[in-house]
């Protein structure tokens, strides 16, 4: 009987061990498929990290080069400036002078001299004009700055300058530290003949 029960205690152990032993290789097979996918989540984030980096280059390179085509799009004056400042727009490149400033009423005429280099006169000239202080700095004023949309009627004759007259309203000429022409467009042109 002693025998019978130190058996049976040996046989309960056995299975016990199996039991535990076959918990011990199921948490082990959980455990290296945990590790694989930590893996594959690490390869992936890898990957999604050079691609950011990439995409952050390309917005970069493509911010920078946006903000050179606008660069060219503006032409930026100051009083006493001597030369002129060209400005692009969609038939080519104009030139622009800050020519003279004087006082009127409470604000200022400027006189802005328009270059045509083109081989065509520009009818129906057209700008954004934006104008104000500069800092201590030599740098505009942006916060303050005011603008306006200006026509001309005057005709952009080829191979010329072209005086053309614009108040800048509520700026007298000790206060005026920049003038800033953009978004130029025309209406039409005319060609020699």
């Amino acid at each position: 009987m002693l025998y019978k029960v130190v058996a049976a205690l040996i046989a309960s152990s056995l299975i016990a061990g199996c039991d535990s032993a076959t918990h011990l290789f199921h948490a082990r097979e959980t455990l290296a498929k945990q590790e694989d996918r930590l893996k594959a989540i690490e390869q992936n984030l890898e990957t999604a990290t050079a691609e950011l980096a990439t995409l952050r280059q390309k917005q970069t390179t493509t911010e920078l080069g946006n903000m050179l085509r606008d660069f060219e799009k503006v032409a930026y004056l100051q009083p006493g400036d001597g030369g002129y400042s060209p400005v692009r727009f969609d038939l080519g490149t104009l030139t622009v002078q800050l020519a003279d400033v004087k006082p009127f009423a409470n604000s200022s005429k400027i006189s802005l001299k328009f270059g045509n280099p083109l081989a065509s006169s520009i009818n129906g000239l057209k700008a954004k004009i934006e104008w104000g202080q500069v800092g201590e700095n030599g740098s505009p004023n942006n916060e303050t700055a005011k603008s306006k949309e200006a026509s001309f009627t005057e005709t952009l004759r080829s191979g010329a300058w072209t005086s053309v007259s614009v108040v800048l309203d509520g700026t007298s000429p000790t206060e005026l530290g920049f003038v800033r022409v953009r978004d130029v467009a025309h209406t039409g042109i005319s060609l020699n003949k």
